[in-house]
């Protein structure tokens, strides 16, 4: 048999006690206690079943054979301390229905059975949700409903027990039975004289409620108020033979030792005469239907009559009827309700710190599992890919953990593959930075030469050659000079071997001088403004100040370059606590913004051409970046295309120590080559030089 879901395997448990109850009606009818004692041992294979569909769990057939007999040893269980309770909640007998009440006792059955399966399904749950199913916050859910449940359930329960009764025992007894037990109580003191003359006392408490009558043997199991005072009583009275009255008590009772007003005698005359010999009768008005009164005769041994008990109920009074049976239903409800809460609260007393220890145990341990994965993610986001977690059983962390296992294995392999990757491309990069170191140095000399041949046959031969030639060849000989230092002085810094000679430098004075230097330039050529408002009171910086100015002067021809005529190009300056940011900002084309992450990328230029027009070869935002960078700086770009770039390099201030140098070049040292002065013309485009 599969397992199925609640509802079904509900169904099928309240299906089974229906047919069950139908096949033990007739038989408990026809007084076999044998069909009846297997009729109840039925009961356990329908729990088993109900186990068995709930959830057979995994394993070898003997485990499952035992966690079933276990689970249906659990439905027994339950279904005893359910009838246990009822039975220690109310004193007396069931009044359940039986006979010709079938329809009722199946619901009474369905009813109990649904009690005992809800609390039985829960516990089954948290066992299997111990071995598949993280569900500890439901099995708190599952605890607290079925508190609930147990509260509202016995609630109903007494409410079902008290309209029962109502059914089978009236809340006002019959005028016949209370004369009938009234003289059974007072038959001993009638028959004894000395007794007799004080029955006064005992009449009162008939009336009033405050004497136990007896029992009589085999009505027991008829009326569930037999054991309960006389109620709804009008008036009682004890009568001699010779009509003197002996007690009474009541609404207009006649008092002891009178005999009785005319009016009541000629009301009961009849009454008294059908109970002359013995024996009980009942009387009713002469205008009604319903009995309202009693008279029970008390002989002696010898069979002669020796008081006679006339009993007047209020049976007619329909207001009467209503109030005993509503304070019948509201005390029962309020018997049941007051035996739940109290066993609740010491049930408590004792399962509250078991089930705490328990709870923590088994929380502990799904908890463990997950502190081990969340150390394992800690220690993956920190750069270990190697670390695994153990799986363990095959639920949601165990399924977490397998898929936390296969990501870090994928996540180290794809890492190993980056890192030969990048150990390769780092190799080519090195080659190709020995390659450009190798080839500038080794192309200087040739230059050098060249310069020398001109310059002679300038002196020799000035007036025979051309002098535009001449002019042409000088300016390309040097443009190919300061490329080469470019890429010479480019190739040392990213190898981290370019001297620095860093020091306290007044970068707001060295921003003015190279301002005042280009204006003039840009206004003729490029009619373009320079201006400067950097503060007078900047403060100084930590830099090589040959290659700050280097910097300064690459940034101010990268922003003629690409700002068009009539625009301005503007030096500002900054400090904080830490740096001094000099921005240098233009109103040219700008940078569209995909273009903007790789303007300092050596090559890197704005558009396809080489050409003269367009500027260099896309080294002087590279090396802008290593210089910075080599002085312990940054720099960054912000650009808006149609409306200019901002280029900042912020520098440390010079109250701080002054950054490290390159490894094995000494404080103080540096290059002692000459830059090439270019032409504002001659420098890279934007986003490359």
């Amino acid at each position: 048999m599969a397992r199925v879901g609640f509802r079904r395997s509900l169904f099928e448990a309240l299906v089974a006690a229906a047919l069950l109850t139908l096949l033990g009606y007739p038989v408990g009818w026809s007084g076999s206690t044998v069909l009846t004692g297997l009729l109840a041992l039925a009961l356990v294979p329908v729990y088993a079943v109900a186990a068995w569909r709930l959830g057979p769990g995994r394993g070898v057939i003997g485990r499952r054979a035992a966690r079933v007999a276990a689970w249906a040893a659990l439905f027994g269980i339950l279904s005893t301390l359910v009838d246990l309770a009822i039975i220690r909640l109310v004193p007396y007998p069931l009044p359940f229905p039986g006979g010709d009440h079938l329809v009722l006792l199946l619901a009474s059955t369905l009813f109990l059975t649904t009690i005992v399966f809800l609390p039985a399904r829960a516990l089954i749950n948290i066992w299997i949700g111990r071995h598949n199913y993280l569900r500890w916050r439901l099995t708190l859910s599952y605890v607290l409903v079925s508190s609930l449940a147990a509260v509202v359930v016995y609630a109903v329960l007494g409410l079902y027990i008290g309209l029962i009764s109502l059914v089978q025992a009236p809340p006002l007894i019959e005028p016949s039975r209370a004369a009938e037990r009234a003289a059974r109580a007072l038959t001993p003191a009638m028959l004894d004289d000395g007794v007799r003359e004080q029955s006064q006392p005992l009449v009162d408490a008939l009336y009033r409620g405050e004497v136990r009558l007896p029992v009589a043997q085999g009505e027991m199991l008829r009326d569930a108020a037999d054991e309960r005072p006389l109620q709804g009583l009008r008036r009682i009275i004890l009568l001699e033979p010779s009509g003197n009255v002996l007690g009474s008590a009541g609404r207009n009772a006649p008092p002891p030792g009178t005999r009785l007003p005319r009016d009541q005698e000629v009301a009961y005359t009849l009454l008294l005469a059908e109970v002359g010999g013995g024996g009980c009768a009942n009387g009713r008005p002469a205008q009604g239907t319903l009995a309202d009164s009693a008279a029970c005769g008390i002989v002696d041994q010898r069979g002669s009559l020796t008081a006679t008990v006339i009993v007047e109920t209020m049976a007619a009074e329909r207001s009467a009827q209503i109030g005993a049976a509503v304070g019948r239903i509201f005390g029962m409800f309020a018997t049941s309700l007051a035996a739940v809460l109290g066993g609740l609260v010491l049930a408590s007393v004792i399962m509250l710190p078991l089930a705490g220890g328990i709870g923590y145990w088994l929380a502990r341990r799904v908890t463990r599992r997950i502190e081990r994965l969340a150390t394992a993610t800690g220690a993956l986001a920190s750069g270990d890919l190697n670390r695994q977690v153990e799986v363990g059983q095959e639920d949601e962390i165990g399924r977490l953990s397998a898929n936390f296992n296969t990501m870090a294995r994928q996540l180290a392999e794809r890492e190993h593959r980056l890192s030969e990757a990048a150990a390769r491309a780092e190799a080519l990069l090195e080659a190709n930075r020995r390659l450009v170191a190798n080839v500038s140095h080794e192309l200087r000399t040739p230059l050098t030469t060249l310069s020398g041949y001109i310059e002679a046959l300038e002196q020799e031969h000035g007036d025979k050659l051309p002098a535009h030639d001449l002019a042409v060849i000088e300016g390309e000989i040097q443009r190919l000079t300061a490329l080469i230092e470019d890429l010479f002085t480019l190739a040392r810094a990213e190898a981290r071997q370019l001297p620095m000679s860093v020091e306290r430098v007044d970068a707001g004075a060295r921003v003015r001088h190279l301002v005042e230097t280009l204006r003039p330039l840009a206004r003729r050529e490029r009619q373009i403004e320079l201006v400067s408002s950097l503060p007078t009171d900047l403060p100084e910086v930590l830099a090589d100040q040959r290659r700050l100015e280097q910097v300064l002067l690459n940034l101010a021809h990268n922003a003629l370059r690409y700002t068009p005529p009539g625009g301005i190009i503007a030096f500002e300056g900054a400090a904080d606590d830490t740096y001094v940011t000099i921005t240098v900002s233009d109103t040219g084309v700008g940078i569209p913004a995909e273009e903007q992450a790789l303007v300092f990328e050596r090559f890197y230029r704005g558009d396809s051409s080489r050409t003269r027009e367009s500027g260099g070869a896309g080294l002087g935002l590279a090396l802008v970046r290593e210089l910075v960078e080599a002085m312990g700086g940054s720099v960054a770009a912000d650009s808006t295309p149609g409306r200019g770039s901002r280029f900042q390099v912020r520098l440390q201030r010079a109250e701080l120590e002054a950054p490290n140098r390159p490894a094995g070049v000494p404080a103080g040292a540096e290059t002692r080559h000459e830059d090439a002065r270019r032409p504002a013309q001659s420098h890279a485009p934007r986003g490359a030089d």
